[in-house]
């Protein structure tokens, strides 16, 4: 239980958090705000949406931060899914990448996803009891491609 405690979990969260929007704010503007906030919050909704039922009451398969309850540091952590989904979507969008390097893109970021979560992990970020890694890895197969698809349906209704 964190009581008051900074520990190397909220470190972590808040040195991700730090690096990844300087990352951010240096890529040449590609979207409008709107498009960036709505990119980001569907990223913050569908962790939060996996996180509950995943790790939630009824399922416990891990924890997140300290303990099995959400706490307000912990609300911090639901902010790590926002800019990763923008950069990910950003090099989408740079990229467009078809065919077979769609799906490498995916599989790569997929990748990049698991060293990320992983590295979270080692951070206490985390907690697996029946989780395994690899099933992330089959979560960011699915997650991805609807990300994209959300991303392209906002792209075509906003004229820029």
């Amino acid at each position: 239980m964190n009581s008051g405690i900074i520990n190397q979990n909220d470190w972590f969260v808040g040195v991700f958090l730090l690096v990844s929007l300087l990352i951010i704010f240096r890529l040449p503007r590609r979207f409008p705000l709107s498009v960036s906030i709505l990119i980001s919050l569907f990223a913050i909704a569908v962790s939060r949406i996996a996180d509950h039922l995943l790790a939630g009451p009824h399922v416990d398969l891990y924890d997140i931060m300290d303990a099995n309850k959400i706490e307000y540091a912990d609300l911090f952590t639901y902010l790590l899914y926002a800019p990763a989904a923008y950069v990910f979507i950003y090099a989408f969008d740079r990229l467009k990448p078809q065919g077979i390097f769609f799906t490498l893109y995916i599989l790569v970021c997929s990748i990049g996803g698991i060293a990320v979560e992983w590295t979270a992990h080692l951070f206490d970020v985390f907690t697996y009891k029946e989780w395994n890694i690899f099933y992330s890895f089959t979560t960011y197969l699915i997650v991805q491609p609807l990300m994209i698809c959300f991303f392209r349906f906002i792209k075509n209704q906003h004229t820029y």
